[in-house]
């Protein structure tokens, strides 16, 4: 019998979280305004998603990881830098309660990128442009193509400032 590796293990895992998805999914009450995708569409998405890289990485990342041994998945650096990440995940739904998702996923996308970079080299001027172009295309993706209201910040409605 073969042995499972921790790539097998959490694909399994991920296999059912995305079964789970997909189920409780269904229990989502619509109510279809004209031909818009309806409340179920991006959760059937990120369903389908983790499925997908969960069956691609059994296939493809298994039989390497096997020949490693028994390393953990995390070592006392990648433990840091999970709770660096998650203190950034929570300064950044902070930021968004003030200062709004536009500014906030601008500026967390860059923090984010910077962090996940690890060793590699990054260019700056890449990493501001594409911070601003990302948040700048989930902001108005979501506010002016799906009519979807996302946080303007508290700031800007105590200066009277009126976000796009």
């Amino acid at each position: 019998m073969k042995k499972f590796n921790r790539t097998y293990v959490m694909g399994i895992v991920c296999l059912l979280l995305a079964a789970f998805v997909f189920f409780e999914t269904g229990n989502i009450t619509e109510r279809l305004v004209s031909n818009e995708p309806g409340p179920k569409f991006f959760p059937y998405i990120s369903a389908a998603g983790i499925a997908l890289f969960a069956i691609l990485s059994m296939i493809f990342d298994g039989p390497k990881e096997s020949k490693e041994g028994s390393k953990p998945y995390l070592d006392k650096a990648g433990w840091i830098r999970m709770a660096v990440i998650l203190v950034e995940t929570l300064v950044f739904c902070i930021i968004m309660d003030f200062f709004g998702f536009w500014i906030a996923s601008i500026l967390g996308t860059f923090v984010f990128t910077w962090t996940l970079k690890g060793k590699k080299k990054i260019n700056v001027i890449f990493a501001v442009v594409f911070s601003v172009v990302l948040g700048t295309v989930c902001y108005f993706g979501f506010t002016r193509g799906f009519h979807i209201p996302l946080p303007s910040g508290s700031v800007w409605d105590l200066l009277g400032i009126n976000m796009p």
